[in-house]
Formats: structure tokens, C-alpha cells, sequence
């Protein structure tokens, strides 16, 4: 009797199609909503570094950050971006803007310090995002 079992089972199993990525999640899971609004948020280019307003001790932590994209891209171009949210007043959006713009000086000339070359990095100011924040990308 549990020969029958057996080979009945043994028999049903070999009728199958072999197992695939569809059997197990026909409908997949998409990436998660925090990926996407991370994505969203820098138009789709995460930054390196993110240092808020103030931040005296940033000089380390850049550094290292800047190493490790070395070690990657040995060529990589660094641009330090200036953002602050839209208020809708142009006046308001370029003051804020210009309190940020010394400490987006002071982190370019730090990676510089790095031994960057000053030709593969830029400065930028823009309105965009939800806070005060200094970025800095790679290319």
C-alpha cells in the first residue's frame, strides 16, 4: 500500500512543470516605497553626503566618503549642491540660499583638501527638497 503512495506521488510529481520564479511569487513585490521616494526626492541620483546647516565636523566623515568613491571611480567628479525648499518668494529663496553658501564653499575646498582636483569639483545652489542641506554627488 505505500508502494501505490509512493509511486502515485512519485508519478504525480513527475507530471509537474519543474519549479520556477513564478511559482513561488507569480506577482513579485516591487522595490519598497522608501527606495522609491529616496529616488524621487534627488530626481533619481542619491547623494554621497548629506551634512545639514552648522555642521562644524563634517571634514572626517566627507573624507572618507570621498576615499570610497575614489576606490571606485578613481576619475569621479564631486558636486556640492546648496538646497533649500521653495518658499515662493524669490527674495526668501535667495537669502536662505546664500546662508548656505559658505558652508558649501568650505565642503568643496575640504574634498579639494582631499587631494580632489579643483577642475572635478563643482558648486551649485538650488531650491528643492523639504529641509536646509548641503549634498554632495558623484559622477
Amino acid at each position: 500500500m505505500r508502494r501505490a503512495i509512493f509511486l502515485l506521488s512519485a508519478l504525480a510529481l513527475a507530471s509537474c512543470a519543474p519549479l520556477g520564479r513564478q511559482s513561488f511569487s507569480p506577482n513579485p513585490a516591487g522595490p519598497d516605497t522608501q527606495t522609491i521616494s529616496a529616488a524621487d526626492a534627488f530626481n533619481g541620483r542619491l547623494p554621497l553626503v548629506s551634512i545639514l546647516p552648522d555642521t562644524q565636523d563634517f571634514q572626517a566623515p566627507l573624507k572618507h566618503a570621498v576615499q570610497q568613491a575614489l576606490a571606485i571611480k578613481p576619475d569621479a567628479q564631486f558636486q556640492v549642491m546648496a538646497e533649500a525648499p521653495a518658499t515662493g518668494n524669490p527674495d526668501t529663496d535667495a537669502q536662505t540660499l546664500a546662508i548656505l553658501a559658505p558652508q558649501a564653499k568650505a565642503i568643496a575646498k575640504s574634498i579639494v583638501a582631499d587631494g580632489v582636483s579643483a577642475s572635478r569639483v563643482s558648486v551649485g545652489a538650488k531650491t528643492a527638497g523639504l529641509d536646509q542641506v548641503v549634498l554632495v554627488y558623484v559622477k
